[in-house]
């Protein structure tokens, strides 16, 4: 790991929900419930260690994601109070950054951890699995910064999944649409 991009996993994430909803989400509630889950932080201490644990309490606590299709739109996580890893990511990156947490997304291949933005501490939390934050040496991969559009992009690359897998040809097409507009130029994304 070298450093975060600077994105608002927010207002990407939110905007790609807009332009896929039918009928369109609700963004001020989203934006209310990410507003609600930030309050649920404490302070942010700047110790790694403990603001990544907070986070992960977050997640255990408000943003389960165990079990098949879980929502992937950020507003419909949001809503549900459940959420694929993806979105459960996204969810607790944005109520962390309105806290004033530097915690940012860091990934392997489709597989996304949050991490503390210092870029100095090894620890991740997993999304998926928030018990505690973990060593991000011991998953035997190597992590690079991941910036809104590319978890946007790896969000959309599993919806247009789940769209075909459904024989969902509208979502899909504009799945293929909207992710053909994300500025993505430095990333390796693979497909779900």
């Amino acid at each position: 790991m070298t450093g975060p991009d600077v994105c608002s996993a927010e207002d990407v994430l939110l905007a790609v929900a807009d332009r896929l909803s039918r009928p369109p989400a609700s963004m001020s509630a989203a934006r209310a419930r990410l507003a609600v889950l930030a309050r649920r932080l404490p302070a942010p201490t700047g110790d790694a260690a403990a603001d990544l644990g907070a986070v992960a309490a977050l997640l255990r606590d408000h943003l389960p994601s165990s079990g098949h299709g879980l929502p992937l739109l950020l507003p419909d996580a949001l809503r549900a109070g459940r959420a694929h890893p993806l979105a459960a990511a996204a969810a607790a990156l944005a109520a962390a950054h309105r806290a004033g947490f530097a915690v940012d997304a860091v990934g392997h291949g489709d597989r996304v951890w949050l991490a503390h933005g210092n870029g100095a501490s090894p620890l991740v939390v997993d999304p998926g699995a928030p018990e505690a934050p973990l060593d991000g040496r011991l998953l035997g991969v190597d992590l690079h910064w991941r910036c809104a559009h590319e978890l946007a992009a790896l969000t959309l690359s599993r919806i247009a999944g789940r769209a075909e897998r459904a024989g969902d040809l509208d979502l899909a097409l504009r799945v293929v649409r909207e992710r053909m507009e994300l500025p993505v130029e430095h990333a390796e994304v693979r497909g779900a």
